[in-house]
């Protein structure tokens, strides 16, 4: 796993550079400061470029400080009678990230890195936000919110549906996954050409369905701007979005998988709306539904149900619900949706847990029946 390579190499990186002339504190002062550094730098990144501060410091804080693993230092085991303390019979010592929130300075950094990245973004862009809600009221938030738990739970299946994708995606790439001759082909060919492979694949089906080259936010924008596309197309980008960014990032290209999980999320968040709208046609329901006391239901409108699903696929993959929620009250500035997106992201960050822990306990009977 990913986490666990990491945590190997920087191990590795350690131990060939201890030597006597750099202490214990030294070495630990040193990772520290290089994960410090990696945490002001991610939340520079999210701040510049969503224009949002906020949900800057909060993804450094709760996605990159939770993805931080436990390093084993190895060290010469000192000599008997040095008083030398932390360090074990067998030589290794384990180096725990420690809160950032434990160390006024460590916060202090992110803050100042997130919003000092974010005054530059605006002087050079201007206060232009990433995505644009229309503004839009939700009428009846607590008796919609059991299709904003659905919605949720359905947000969950997509995230470990893509994540899984993404790691056969990979193994297929690495010649560890497929059938005999795919395996054999991908295995023999040189590192350098898997990416033009890649690049080839997802330009194919760019051509087809350019929306899922996402060239801005178009596509995502003109859902939030109520401006609605048949379930069978947004399905079918969601798709092809889940596809070619599964193949990306196998094939070694650079990219990342922040921004396509909004679009992921607002493809799904758009025909879950599409899909309840159908439902009450076919069951003869009106959308809203009025008493003598005022409105009693009134089915939020697809620029709702869009930006909701998209903090929900983020939140799922990343297992930040706060870190999209905050990000898409910040680049949106509508409060109304703030409730249903913390419900509906707390949800499907819970169902993703429950699935992805279903398939690696399932994965692990299997290697273990295969022993």
């Amino acid at each position: 796993s990913a986490p666990s390579s990491t945590s190997t190499s920087t191990s590795s990186s350690i131990a060939s550079s201890t030597t006597n002339d750099i202490t214990l504190d030294e070495i630990v002062d040193r990772i520290t400061r290089n994960r410090l550094l990696l945490a002001c730098g991610a939340a520079a990144g999210v701040s510049s470029g969503f224009n949002a501060p906020l949900s800057g410091v909060f993804f450094a804080l709760e996605v990159v400080q939770a993805s931080l693993p436990t390093i084993s230092i190895q060290i010469p085991s000192p000599p008997p009678g040095t008083g030398t303390e932390g360090i074990s019979s067998i030589g290794k010592i384990e180096h725990q990230q420690q809160s950032f929130f434990a160390n006024s300075g460590s916060i202090t950094a992110i803050l100042i890195s997130s919003v000092l990245s974010a005054l530059v973004s605006r002087l050079f862009l201007g206060d232009e936000l990433a995505l644009k809600l229309v503004t839009y009221d939700i009428q009846t938030p607590l008796s919609e919110l059991p299709l904003y738990i659905l919605l949720g739970t359905f947000c969950g299946i997509v995230a470990v549906a893509f994540s899984q994708t993404a790691k056969f995606s990979k193994s297929v790439f690495e010649g560890n996954a497929g059938p005999k001759f795919v395996q054999d082909s991908f295995g023999a060919l040189p590192a350098p050409v898997l990416p033009i492979i890649g690049g080839l694949t997802c330009g194919g089906v760019g051509y087809f369905y350019p929306q899922v080259l996402f060239f801005g936010y178009d596509t995502l924008n003109g859902l939030l701007e109520n401006d609605n596309l048949p379930t069978e197309i947004l399905l079918t980008l969601l798709l092809a979005k889940t596809f070619t960014t599964a193949v990306s990032a196998g094939s070694g290209l650079v990219g990342g998988v922040f921004a396509p999980s909004l679009f992921l999320g607002g493809m799904t968040g758009a025909a879950f709306h599409n899909i309840v709208c159908d439902t009450f046609r076919v069951l003869s329901m009106d959308e809203t539904v009025t008493t003598t006391a005022g409105v009693l239901f009134d089915l939020a409108g697809v620029p709702i149900y869009s930006s909701v699903g998209a903090a929900s696929v983020l939140a799922a993959l990343f297992r930040a619900p706060l870190t999209a929620s905050l990000l898409l009250f910040e680049i949106t500035r509508n409060y109304d949706v703030l409730l249903p997106l913390l419900a509906s992201a707390g949800i499907a960050t819970l169902a993703s847990d429950i699935l992805e822990g279903e398939i690696e306990s399932k994965k692990q009977q299997d290697d273990s029946n295969n022993i």
